[in-house]
């Protein structure tokens, strides 16, 4: 019996991941290895930095592909096959609207490196610190730094205030813009058109394979358009109800008890 899919892709946090940041890495190994043998792709799509994602996988981070930064960089056996980022004149214009009238701080994530402020609470800047292993501390940002930028994210405790933000930065910016929740009161702005969808069709054209063929599993609102691009897609049961609604089926177990490598187990003994 066949496998009903070729390709794999796994958000992280709320999905792959224990909330501890750790994950049972000798099963996936053992499930990895039965997955490349029968030609198989494996990719780990998720916001983050591609630095972060790779120290989760230090013995098999070759043998995967890491769709990062919602889908801006794409990168193989630590290359780089694809990279898109905000238009220059957008970030010199949102920077200064974000701090001066939105009163926000901003987290700006480069080519080169992802942009801390300092006047990050100290509890932030060690959740930030883990997240953007490769990272530049700012004391400002009256000048920006000199790079290209795959994303724009801020952090805000409140749904209300959140809507109101997003809707004055759609009102200045319009559609040279994309904003994304990300989960825990985080919003990305990224390029528009630009998401983990769109980095998994590039991926699905250069492998010459069908979306009907791919596995997808999340949880947040990032992940809406993965989930529902994939042939079969599962939700998190922790995950928030757009993930639930875009995708086929919700796992039955949750992040913290293996729910990803308890499907794909299933899976390979023809359980599913």
């Amino acid at each position: 019996m066949t496998l009903p899919f070729q390709a794999i892709a796994f958000d992280m946090d709320g999905t792959f991941a224990h909330d501890d940041k750790s994950y049972d890495k000798a099963r996936f190994e053992r499930i990895l290895y039965q997955l490349r043998d029968r030609n198989v792709h494996v990719i780990v799509a998720s916001g983050d930095q591609y630095e972060n994602l790779r120290q989760y996988f230090p013995e098999t981070f070759r043998h995967l592909t890491f769709v990062t930064e919602n889908g801006a960089y794409v990168v193989e056996d630590d290359q780089a096959l694809m990279t898109k980022t905000i238009e220059p004149s957008v970030v010199r214009s949102l920077i200064p609207f974000m701090v001066d009238e939105l009163h926000l701080i901003p987290l700006m994530v480069g080519t080169k490196a992802g942009y801390l402020s300092r006047q990050m609470s100290p509890e932030m800047m060690k959740v930030m610190k883990f997240y953007f292993p490769k990272h530049s501390l700012v004391d400002n940002f009256d000048v920006l730094p000199d790079d290209r930028f795959f994303q724009i994210s801020f952090t805000v405790n409140d749904e209300a205030e959140t809507r109101r933000l997003l809707a004055a930065i759609q009102n200045r910016f319009g559609n040279r813009l994309a904003a994304t929740p990300s989960g825990n009161g985080s919003v990305d702005l990224t390029v528009p058109g630009v998401d983990k969808a769109f980095a998994l069709r590039f991926l699905l054209k250069k492998w010459k394979m069908s979306a009907a063929k791919l596995l997808a599993f999340g949880d947040g609102g990032n992940d809406v358009t993965m989930l529902k691009l994939a042939g079969t897609s599962w939700a998190m049961p922790n995950g928030g109800q757009p993930a639930k609604q875009a995708a086929g089926q919700v796992a039955p177990k949750d992040n913290n008890h293996d729910g990803v490598l308890d499907l794909l187990e299933a899976y390979l003994q023809k359980k599913m």
